[in-house]
Formats: C-alpha cells, structure tokens, sequence
C-alpha cells in the first residue's frame, strides 16, 4: 500500500459521518503558451479537486490535479496524468501537531527565492510561467511541531523517498523548457538515447532525509535556525561510455543524472521598520558534490546562497526587492569556485476595484549583463472567473540558472474557472 493509499483511507476514518464535514473547491484551467524561438505551442488544460474536512483536533486534506498537454514540440505530443498536491492527514493539540502525507513543506522567508526552501522539487516551467509557490513538487513527508510558547516552535521533517527535480512534468523529454536539449557533444561522440538515465537513491532507512528548525520571536524580530540533510533534486549529469569502438562516431554513450548528498545549516530573520519589512536568509551547503571541470567524476564541494529583501505596501501598489549572492567551490577542483549576484524586484497593482491587476517581476545578473523579464496582467469579471495573459523575457546570457533558459521566450494566456 502507497503512503497515498494510506493517508486518503485515514481521511475517510477520520470524517464523520455527516457530508457538511466535507469542503470541497475546484478549478478548472486553460491554459496555451507559445515559445516562438522554440517554434512550441502547446495547451495545458487542468481540473484541481480540493478536498478539505476534519474537527479541532484531526483535519485532512486531500488535493489532486488532472493535467493534461496537447503541443506541437517539433512533432504533436500528448500526454495526461493523474498528481497528488497535498494531501495528508494532521493531528493537532494545544502544544504541538503532526501531519503526515503527501505535501509542500516550505522553509525561507524571501520572496520568490528562498535558499533554505530545499524540502520539496522545483518544476522549472511553472517556475517560469507560474513563480516558485506552484512550481513546488509534493514529497511524501512527515512533520511534527512544538509549540513551547513565547513564539518558540521547534519542527522537524523527515521525507522517506527521494524526489527529483523536472524541467516540466508533462512530457520532460520533448518539453522546450528541458535544459538536456541544449547539450553539445563533441565531434565522433552520440547518445545512445535521447533520454537522461536516472540514478536515484533508492527508499532506504540509510536514504532518508529529514531535519529540523527552530524559529522564534525576539522583541521586534522573527528570527530561525533550520538544519537539513537530503539529496540534490538536480544532480550533476555525466557522459558515460556504453560503446567504444572505431566505427564513425567512435563513441557512443548516455547522460546520467546522480543524486548526491547534501547537509544544509541555514538561518533567516523578519522584521518591520516603519513602512516597510525586511527580511534576511542565509543558507550553506556544507557538504556536497559537483560534477568535476578539470578531473573526471564528481569532486567534494561547498556552496553557499544568501539574500536579503525589502517589502512594502504604498497606496495601491506593493513593491519587493532582493539581493542574492550565490557562491560555490571545491578544494578539489578549483576551476568549480564560482560567484554570482542576482538583484530581484516586483511591482504589482491593483485596479478598478481589484478587477483588474498588472503586476511586473524581473531578476537581473548585473556582471553578467542578463536577466529574465515577466509581466503578468489578471482580470476578473466574475468572482469565480479569471483571464490572465502573460510573458516572459531572457536577456543576454549567463551561467546562472535562469541565463541557461536563453532563448525561451513565452506568452501565454489561461483561463480560472472556480466551482
């Protein structure tokens, strides 16, 4: 029995008898993009059920999509699948809780960006397309936390099975947000497959990975300490010979994305001053691999991601702004240590009784002359009703992880229908 399973049949223990228990919400989304650089259109139709209900003390909740694609990626692709978002089973007290399932469990406290934000996948093209809050991929989990008072809460997560990373979970391989597509191999050198061959680690007590945070109050201050040991929801990928020989190409070999281990110590803090809020994140990778530049395999390493971001709300608008600085090396390979500072911002405002809103955001890699662009325009015209029509815009390049998505501009249009 699946850890799904098994949560879905405690929620139904768990409900009473009467149907007013149960909440149920719903949406149905439309929604068709086009990559013109990509020469890829495609339309991505949705149906989200979310399913709330529970007393005081115990609560369930239960939320799946059905996606779907229809696009036109060079050839016509299609594809459907039936995804779990949250859905798990929490039991609650006056001085503690525990839930248990299949969820998004979210550390950090900067906008869009958190360092610490490690727990669940990315989806890299709701990443682009939607932002970081919808492009987080549901793990099995469970949490518990202590509420010891004065604003103390201690919490740990322990997630029993790996989850890794997408580029797109409707049809990765064909998908033109897939990274894997861009690679160059040299002269007398091709890929057995056009697929990437997974290694992950495998659901073991030796595999798990869990950790902990502290957060707490102190005057004016919200501050946390958190410490986690997992694995790389995207690892290193290696070229791997599986057929030497002298015939033209000469060689002949797959891409293989492994895993490794990572150990994340990281802290973060919240405050006001006067109109406006401030908040600092730090997050160090003591503990990881790289894929190595000078020697083959892969070299012991660390990184380390830091920010630091205001907010404020003036008027009708509401603006944030960050600074980022992404840092790693390796002691066994020196050509690894590399630095990069990102500067994020945002703009958002509301319309003719909220009907209508604009909202831009953009992230800039000042040394590298690059960065991406998106702006995003909502209206409402019934309460249950939303059209949104958006774009997106790389700039220049860079090595960072959003200048790889060179050359994928979109726009993309989508209808919300909520029942």
């Amino acid at each position: 029995m699946s850890l799904w399973t098994a949560v879905v049949l405690l929620a139904a223990q768990m409900t009473p008898a009467s149907s007013k228990a149960i909440t149920l919400d719903g949406q149905v989304v439309l929604l068709t993009d086009a990559l013109p650089r990509k020469d890829a259109t495609e339309f991505r139709p949705a149906v989200l059920l979310d399913f709330t209900g529970g007393g005081p003390h115990a609560r369930f909740r239960a939320e799946v999509g059905v996606e779907g694609l229809v696009a036109r990626r060079g050839d016509t692709v299609t594809a459907a699948a039936v995804r779990p978002r949250d859905v798990w089973v929490e039991l609650s007290g006056k001085r503690g809780e525990l839930r248990a399932g299949y969820g998004r469990v979210i550390w950090g406290r900067l906008d869009e960006v958190q360092p610490s934000d490690v727990i669940n996948p990315i989806d890299a093209a709701r990443f682009l397309l939607d932002g970081r809050s919808e492009a987080r991929v549901p793990v099995a989990f469970v949490r518990g936390r202590l509420f010891a008072g004065d604003g103390l809460v201690l919490e740990g997560v322990l997630v029993p099975r790996f989850g890794r990373g997408s580029f797109d979970q409707r049809d990765e391989e064909t998908s033109p947000f897939n990274l894997i597509r861009d690679a160059i191999l040299p002269a007398g050198v091709a890929l057995s497959s056009d697929r990437v061959r997974q290694i992950e680690p495998a659901m073991t007590w030796a595999n798990l990975s869990g950790g902990g945070r502290i957060s707490a109050t102190l005057g004016r201050v919200d501050v946390a300490f958190a410490a986690f040991r997992g694995f790389d929801a995207f690892g290193p990928i290696s070229f791997e010979i599986t057929a030497p020989g002298t015939p033209s190409p000469s060689v002949i070999g797959e891409l293989v994305e492994r895993h490794p281990r990572f150990t994340m110590i990281a802290g973060d803090f919240e405050t006001v001053a006067g109109t406006w809020a401030v908040r600092g994140e730090a997050a160090a990778f003591v503990d990881r691999r790289f894929a190595g530049v000078t020697r083959p395999g892969f070299v012991e390493g660390r990184s380390i991601d830091a920010g630091v971001g205001v907010d404020r709300r003036s008027g009708d608008y509401r603006l944030f702004a960050s600074l980022l600085i992404h840092r790693e090396w390796s002691p066994e390979d020196p050509a690894i240590d590399r630095a990069n500072m990102s500067l994020l911002g945002s703009i958002e405002r509301p319309f003719r009784r909220e009907r209508w809103l604009a909202r831009a955001f953009a992230i800039v890699n000042p040394a590298d002359r690059s960065g991406f662009v998106r702006g995003l325009v909502t209206w409402k015209p019934r309460d249950n009703v939303t059209v949104e029509a958006s774009t997106g815009l790389f700039l220049g390049t860079s090595d960072d992880q959003l200048g790889r998505f060179k050359e994928r501009d979109f726009a993309f249009a989508r209808l919300r229908y909520h029942f």
